[in-house]
């Protein structure tokens, strides 16, 4: 414990610039995260307080090289105390490590609420002036504000903040912010049915956001699929199979409507649309369909299968997986 505290200073004195220094504190919170984690004896060593200010620590550290892509480092604090709550049953001490922990988030919460405030009415005052040298790192500090915020957000099991922290990012959200967005609430431990509100939010504000950040054309063909391919799963996973079913169906219209303006008329694959996700979607669509089937519901059966061979039609393999599942449809009716 005393070597991470003394790499902590050190790094601090450093103005949190060097490299080696940094390396060394990850790998020293790692190995007490390891420690805090086993559940036995050796999980003593580390006291409630010592805890607490490995978690602080590790979130200061984070705050300070926060990388959008690997926004999810800044929970590793939290797993030390959570995990160490299960491993060692104390159940006093651990909860007020927890409660002080949730302060914290509590606190960033509001101090990044309005500072989102503020920076969106200044966004709109710099907003044609782009040659400015700072408005790059602004953007990028704003966007950090939001990403932030929603990672709080979700900790605290607010939903209803983490929709409207994806709705006020709309006119500056770009796909690497939408990216994060995404990660962050797949990874949230919180129940099904939030995860696909919020999914859905974000969907929606993207195909409605004035963001000249975000290229619409590009981000429809290329980056939507997965988008929709992970809302689809999780509305299974959810049992929402009607709003499953209203996804296949949005899927397959986009899937359709690029053909038809590439003047595709052999029903292959579409410019641009992975066929992976074409492939991933038809093949659990059709195994929906099997459990239809297995239920006695020959309707929805049909239905579902039919939906997923439509799909496995647009991909250019000859026709093969398309003829795979209509002789499965057959084998099953």
């Amino acid at each position: 414990m005393s070597a991470i505290q003394l790499v902590s200073t050190e790094l601090e004195k450093s103005g949190w610039e060097s490299e080696e220094l940094l390396n060394k504190a990850q790998i020293l919170m790692n190995q007490g995260l390891v420690i805090a984690s086993r559940g036995g004896p050796d999980s003593c060593i580390l006291s409630v307080t010592e805890l607490a200010w490995l978690a602080k620590a590790s979130y200061s550290i984070a705050s300070k090289h926060i990388v959008l892509s690997e926004h999810y480092l800044l929970c590793d604090s939290l797993k030390i105390a959570r995990i160490t709550i299960e491993a060692r049953k104390e159940i006093g001490a651990a909860e007020k490590v927890r409660s002080q922990l949730t302060s914290y988030y509590v606190e960033s919460n509001i101090v990044s609420s309005k500072g989102t405030t503020a920076l969106y009415f200044k966004s709109q005052q710099i907003e044609n002036n782009r040659n400015n040298p700072r408005y790059e790192r602004f953007l990028s500090q704003h966007r950090t504000i939001f990403a932030l915020d929603l990672e709080a957000s979700t900790f605290l099991n607010d939903w209803t903040g983490v929709c409207a922290i994806v709705e006020e990012s709309s006119p500056s959200i770009d796909e690497k912010l939408s990216s994060v967005f995404l990660d962050r609430i797949l990874r949230s431990d919180a129940q099904l049915k939030p995860k696909v509100q919020a999914v859905k939010t974000l969907i929606r504000t993207l195909h409605a956001s004035p963001s000249p950040f975000l290229d619409k054309s590009t981000f429809i063909v290329k980056s939507l699929p997965r988008y929709i391919r992970c809302l689809f799963q999780l509305s299974l996973d959810a049992a929402e199979y009607q709003l499953a079913e209203s996804i296949l169906d949005q899927a397959l219209i986009l899937a359709q409507g690029k053909q038809t303006e590439t003047g595709n008329d052999n029903k292959r694959s579409l410019s641009g649309y992975p066929e992976d996700e074409i492939r991933w979607l038809s093949t659990v669509a059709f195994n929906r369909a099997v459990d239809y089937y297995l239920a006695a519901a020959d309707m929805h059966c049909r239905r579902w299968a039919g939906k997923a061979i439509s799909l496995a039609d647009l991909i250019e393999d000859d026709g093969a997986l398309g003829r795979l599942l209509r002789g499965k449809l057959e084998m099953l009716t």
